[in-house]
């Protein structure tokens, strides 16, 4: 967590390893805005591997950075 003591994941460096079987462009760093929940990572992340859910935590939707 960026601030542990108030449990915050803003601001937080992230390492994707992996490519999700060619589901994600590797070889790059990508910086996303701020005030993106950390969810939205993860719904994109589940999309990617086959599990499609409308939202998950207090996601607000994809990051479309993370398309090929």
């Amino acid at each position: 967590m960026s601030d542990s003591n108030a449990h915050s994941p803003a601001n937080l460096p992230i390492l994707l390893g992996g490519g999700a079987a060619g589901q994600l462009k590797g070889g790059r760093h990508v910086k996303v805005g701020g005030g993106v929940p950390l969810a939205n990572l993860h719904l994109t992340l589940l999309d990617r591997l086959g599990i499609p859910l409308d939202k998950i935590g207090n996601s607000t939707g994809r990051l479309n950075t993370l398309s090929l």
